[in-house]
């Protein structure tokens, strides 16, 4: 999303809508035409403008490839091309990010995707999921088990004609989710990881229980190497799978068959879940309240609580890592784990090669990127704007908290009322402008404009609630309704 995780390796999408990447560089996954391990960011496609000028919106990275959408609907993949989950039509490795015509995936623009061990994912503007790569566990929805070189329609008729709005790719399944909050599952169903309530392999996507998630409406979902997560409309998570290192957070390592709610109100301090993000064998999980929690297997200090101690239970990092700052977005490789503040400042943490520091030393606890290493720009597609502009931003868009009445120009609501306005003068302007609409609006009413002013991502995938959530944006629909 704004920053993946692959297998030693990570990519970064920058509010310019640049795609930065560092790590390992074996397979070529970082895209910059060469294996060789990159310990700094370098930005992919800057000499070759391999992105033909077009700004991305989010990444994905699997184990050893990678793939990534432009506002416009465009998709680039590259890495190790083994099985044909690069989407070319052959098993070759691509060096560079090469473009996937509109054509080969219906001509409806992409908004999302996603990328397993060896398998990958596209959401297409329709609703329509396609898939290609490895596919001896159904991981690719077709029926068989044969591999598919080109993206290929997962059937239409599998989602009962549900639109689809969210895709996840884990070791060797897949899920979705429908608009209406429903969840498919296939694949390997080895440790329930598909939460259908045993261990068989899917070879087709399989709809949960409708009483699966307690009922409620799912708004986020994502998948690890042997395991499922799931975010509910009320902020709840819910998980299944191998529980082995306590990936499940569910206080123990037993496997669950069937999604199992993750602690009650208070496993989280009380505060909703936004988005939640896997690992090979952790999970990360951002809340309202803008706190990062993390669970699972804590080797190479992955979990980024200063040792290497597994967590069974959710577990949050002290803000104090974070200079206190509220965290947006997260994302977890097999080794190693990233978060995004809200303002847009990247931190990284776990094994050493994947961190974008200028040394090859671990991070125990998450550390910060300097931001001059990414040229200065903030990290992600969703940032909310500071009081002050928020409100000067919904003044300038909605006519209705623009204007004022007719007596507002005599009452000083002129150019230097504005400009008082703009200096932070509020108490002056309501003396001088008792009539003036957005100096008589009431204080919750103010809070709500600013809370609503966020700039989203560009192109139809900043209409995806879960996207947006894993881009940073917060809760769409909670936000809309105000």
């Amino acid at each position: 999303m704004a920053v993946a995780c692959g297998e030693g390796f990570t990519t970064v999408v920058t509010e310019r809508g640049d795609l930065w990447a560092f790590g390992k560089g074996e397979y070529c996954a970082l895209g910059l035409g060469t294996d060789a391990h990159q310990l700094l960011p370098a930005l992919v496609g800057c000499e070759d403008k391999v992105f033909d000028g077009e700004t991305i919106v989010l990444v994905a990275a699997g184990d050893t490839h990678a793939a990534c959408v432009a506002a416009t609907g465009t998709l680039w993949s590259w890495g190790e091309g083994e099985c044909g989950k690069l989407g070319h039509g052959d098993t070759e490795p691509r060096q560079r990010p090469v473009r996937l015509g509109r054509e080969m995936y219906g001509g409806s623009p992409a908004v999302m995707v996603a990328c397993g061990k060896a398998h990958t994912l596209v959401l297409t503007a329709e609703g329509c999921v396609w898939s290609c790569g490895w596919g001896y566990y159904g991981q690719i929805g077709h029926g068989d088990k044969a591999d598919k070189l080109l993206l290929t329609l997962v059937a239409e008729q599998q989602f009962g004609g549900a639109k689809i709005v969210m895709v996840a790719a884990g070791g060797n399944h897949s899920v979705t989710l429908g608009a209406e909050g429903r969840v498919w599952t296939w694949g390997k169903g080895q440790y329930g990881r598909l939460g259908t309530n045993d261990e068989q392999n899917r070879l087709v996507p399989t709809l949960l229980d409708g009483e699966a998630l307690g009922g409620a409406a799912a708004v986020v979902v994502a998948a690890g190497h042997g395991h499922t997560v799931i975010v509910t409309i009320e902020g709840a998570l819910w998980s299944c799978g191998f529980g082995s290192k306590g990936r499940l957070g569910l206080g123990d390592e037993d496997d669950r068959w069937t999604p199992t709610l993750v602690g009650a109100e208070v496993a989280f301090g009380g505060s909703q879940v936004l988005a939640v993000t896997c690992g090979a064998a952790h999970t990360l999980a951002v809340t309202k309240a803008g706190g990062l929690w993390s669970f699972g297997w804590g080797q190479h200090f992955a979990l980024g609580h200063n040792d290497n101690n597994n967590r069974l239970v959710p577990t949050r990092i002290k803000a104090q890592h974070f200079g206190n700052g509220n965290i947006v977005s997260a994302a977890a490789g097999p080794r190693h784990s990233v978060a995004v503040t809200e303002k847009g400042i990247l931190y990284t943490w776990g094994q050493a090669r994947s961190l974008g520091h200028a040394n090859k030393q671990a991070k125990r606890v998450p550390t910060p990127l300097v931001p001059h290493l990414l040229q200065g720009a903030r990290v992600g597609r969703c940032h909310c704007l500071p009081p002050l502009y928020a409100l000067a931003f919904a003044m300038g868009t909605h006519a209705r908290l623009g204007s004022a009445v007719p007596t507002a120009a005599a009452a000083g609501c002129g150019s230097q009322s504005r400009l008082q306005r703009q200096q932070g003068k509020l108490l002056d302007a309501a003396e001088k402008g008792k009539d003036c609409a957005y100096v008589t609006m009431p204080e919750e009413l103010v809070q709500r404009v600013v809370e609503a002013c966020v700039l989203w991502p560009e192109g139809q995938a900043g209409e995806l609630e879960g996207v947006v959530r894993l881009l940073g944006g917060g809760m769409m629909k909670r936000m809309g309704s105000t």
